[in-house]
């Protein structure tokens, strides 16, 4: 289903002309995923320590790319030999979880189309068998869902039915009035293997200052069908704004997460109704997020977008100085390496669609929802959750003071 999505953007072209396309994407992407990697591996040894792919936030989830456009020799040629084999293992180790994860999947689709309650399916998956050449490129951990909030109950018992277990992700949940994510997780009793499910009933909040409608995310809702299962997805312009936010949200942090937009934008912008995204987008106040994520993938890999769109998308003058001169000046370093992720911070929050958001957005990272509080300091704390006020007089101290260190660190450079 993948390969049929991808070649379906170029509708009228020859045979030989889509297969040059993408061909010619594969070498690029060869190119940029090369100049990624030793970004990455480069920064590290800068460091004089070791690339430890159990912490590292950027390229773990990219591995069955890289496996996929690498011999075993050229990866050991780049990350040494040690570096290289750990890599291959936990390519193993993800493509037997993914066959676990598939088959439980189709289970999970079918006992909720049989009991009628709708899914629509985002990020993951939906990805994997919509946009990507080959699904197990496109490697999950767990399954997002958006679910009505009347089926929330229903589908609680349903997967409680079948060995699902509700868990907490975050102690502050308990006492959260907005929350609208609800996880379960299925052990298996003689395996380390694990499925995890988090059901949403609307996109959640965040300090970031986005819009997203649950209601028109269902009337805009596309029929797909999913390892045999109908379901639905997301239409194509909300899943790559919500894409784009979340990665967003996430500070930039996995590599895996562009390229997603990448392989997305590939397969989608032929029909690609660009006045409809650029309008949606600042409508939601997403036109700043959009316009650096859909540059990265023109500039990074070549990705065919309009210039008329980033003109309309163009951000305000005081985020692109903050971004472009400041934060990230050189966007393939600071998206591929660790020591870069304070800088991605700052333009997280200065990446906002007019001046007096930025404001806002300043106002936000010392004064967060008592949500992020309670996420940041009371999930590992034994303090009475009722007590998160308190952290409200901390919190500006602390962000104040790293502000404060970072710029004369970076004085001292």
């Amino acid at each position: 289903m993948g390969t049929k999505v991808l070649v379906a953007g170029f509708d009228g072209a020859a045979p030989e002309m889509v297969g040059r396309r993408v061909a010619e994407d594969r070498m690029n992407d060869r190119d940029v995923l090369a100049q990624l990697l030793k970004f990455s591996v480069g920064d590290v040894r800068a460091r004089h320590q070791m690339l430890n792919l159990n912490t590292n936030e950027e390229l773990p989830r990219l591995i069955p790319i890289l496996c996929a456009n690498f011999s075993r020799e050229e990866l050991s040629q780049v990350l040494g030999e040690q570096i290289a084999e750990a890599m291959l293992t936990m390519h193993r180790t993800e493509a037997l979880q993914n066959l676990f994860l598939e088959h439980m999947l189709r289970d999970v689709l079918h006992a909720f189309h049989e009991a009628d309650i709708l899914l629509m399916l985002f990020k993951g998956p939906a990805l994997a068998y919509q946009f990507y050449a080959q699904p197990h490129l496109r490697t999950y951990h767990d399954v997002d869902a958006f679910i009505q909030p009347g089926d929330l109950e229903k589908a609680s018992e349903l997967l409680t039915q079948r060995g699902f277990i509700f868990y907490e992700e975050f102690r502050s949940n308990t006492t959260d009035a907005t929350r609208t994510g609800y996880n379960y997780i299925l052990k298996q009793a003689d395996s380390w293997l694990e499925l995890l499910i988090e059901l949403h009933t609307a996109p959640h909040p965040s300090d970031i200052g986005a819009r997203f409608d649950a209601r028109e995310l269902w009337q805009r809702a596309r029929h797909i069908e999913l390892l045999g299962e109908p379901v639905l997805t997301m239409d194509h312009i909300d899943h790559l704004l919500y894409l784009c936010w979340h990665y967003r949200f996430h500070g930039f942090t996995r590599l895996l997460w562009l390229y997603d937009l990448v392989v997305m934008l590939r397969a989608i912008q032929e029909d690609m109704d660009w006045v409809a995204l650029a309008q949606r987008a600042r409508r939601q106040n997403l036109a700043t997020t959009l316009y650096y994520c859909l540059s990265w993938c023109s500039t990074l890999f070549a990705v065919e977008i309009p210039a008329s769109v980033l003109k309309q998308l163009r951000p305000p003058l005081v985020s692109r100085v903050i971004v472009e001169r400041f934060a990230m000046p050189d966007a393939m370093k600071a998206l591929a390496s660790q020591r870069w992720q304070a800088r991605r911070i700052i333009a997280r929050r200065a990446m906002v669609d007019s001046t007096a958001d930025l404001w806002k957005a300043a106002l936000r990272a010392l004064f967060p929802s008592k949500a992020t509080i309670g996420r940041r300091y009371l999930s590992h704390s034994h303090l009475p959750l009722h007590l998160y006020g308190i952290f409200y007089v901390i919190h500006p101290v602390v962000t104040l003071a790293k502000g404060v260190a970072y710029i004369f660190g970076r004085r001292d450079k």
